[in-house]
């Protein structure tokens, strides 16, 4: 259960970071509505959940991260319709956000797991040391 709160923090907090990004790419004013604020708590809630996806040994990583991309992709699909964010079916321009936007989150977590893996040998390295 520890493990599912901290993905969801994790999403949460890449989430609304890469939001406020995106806001202040905006050449016009900004305007934010609260469904907007909902949508995108909802939209990065459910990448941090579904990284689980990449826990599953059977799966390859790039397996997973495919996978976990398409379900991002319907979750964004499903709330982009509600919010009539997009009235049919998707065009290139919401392709290429999704993605443009996929791979800045992908380089956040890259960047987090390469500094923990840096701390971990530093750790590592330092008990050794003392055994």
């Amino acid at each position: 259960m520890l493990k599912l709160k901290n993905r969801l923090y994790s999403g949460l907090g890449t989430g609304s970071f890469i939001y406020m990004i995106v806001l202040l790419s905006r050449n016009n004013n900004i305007s934010i509505t609260q469904a907007e604020v909902i949508s995108v708590l909802i939209i990065s809630a459910c990448a941090g959940i579904f990284t689980f996806i990449f826990d599953v040994e059977r799966i390859s990583y790039v397996f997973a991260l495919i996978i976990h991309f398409f379900i991002m992709i319907l979750v964004i699909f499903v709330i982009s319709i509600y919010n009539h964010w997009i009235e049919t079916f998707p065009t290139a321009d919401f392709f290429e956000s999704i993605v443009l936007i996929y791979a800045f989150s992908w380089f956040i977590s890259f960047l987090n797991t390469k500094k923990d893996a840096k701390e971990l040998n530093i750790l590592l390295k330092n008990n050794k040391s003392i055994i």
